[in-house]
């Protein structure tokens, strides 16, 4: 490749990764999970998620992309209603932190999180109820802990890389060692655009309902 074919292709490269105002803060919606997939109740007891809490840790201009950051003005002076939002950060071509990728007003990390725990419950066999007066006898009563649920940006050659990690702790009422739901997934793609991060955050919450239901299937559930 001669120097004037690299330095197009650079540029172009360049242009897509920017595109979409890469410097401004960006909302996108994610979608529900599929009611339909849920299985057949299988379990005695129901369940409750009793509460869902967003224990992520956000830095200041941390040097690792995979760890929570904001811009306009940091995460020290963002509210904590932006930081229930932030799923991502935009970077260009060098890796340099921009602007921020957050949910639409309406939704949250706890809000996806429960959501999608809900629908991997169900996947399970069990029947997930509102609250204590409407699960039955005896329910299982489950805390959540979101530890991690970030996706980043990796520039590279010819394309870039979108990584996204969930991982929740989970409490059940009966006591015993706490369930441990990580999923990793990533996206080689040409531009980093917001129907791509959408794309990115959707692929890791399927990934993370799958793990979830297996886990919760497996004994002694």
């Amino acid at each position: 490749m001669n120097i004037r074919t690299f330095g197009a292709a650079a540029l172009l490269l360049a242009s897509a990764i920017l595109g979409g105002c890469a410097t401004s803060r960006s909302e996108v919606r994610i979608a529900p999970p599929d009611a339909a997939a849920a299985a057949a109740v299988t379990k005695p007891r129901a369940v409750v998620i009793r509460s869902v809490q967003d224990t992520r840790q956000f830095a200041e201009k941390p040097a690792d992309p995979s760890v929570p950051s904001l811009g306009e003005g940091g995460a020290s002076q963002a509210s904590d209603s932006v930081k229930a939002r932030a799923i991502a950060r935009k970077r260009n071509t060098y890796g340099q932190a921009l602007g921020d990728v957050l949910l639409q007003e309406g939704q949250t990390v706890t809000g996806l999180v429960r959501e999608n725990l809900s629908a991997a419950f169900r996947q399970a066999g069990y029947r997930v109820a509102t609250d204590a007066a409407s699960a039955g006898p005896n329910p299982l009563n489950v805390d959540v802990s979101v530890r991690k649920f970030w996706a980043w940006f990796t520039p590279g050659f010819w394309t870039i890389t979108l990584t996204a990690n969930i991982e929740t702790e989970l409490r059940i009422s009966d006591g015993g060692v706490p369930v441990v739901v990580s999923v990793v997934t990533k996206d080689d793609l040409m531009a980093a655009g917001e129907s791509a991060w959408v794309e990115t955050v959707q692929k890791a919450l399927v990934a993370y309902r799958a793990n979830a239901a297996r886990q919760l299937s497996a004994p002694p559930f």
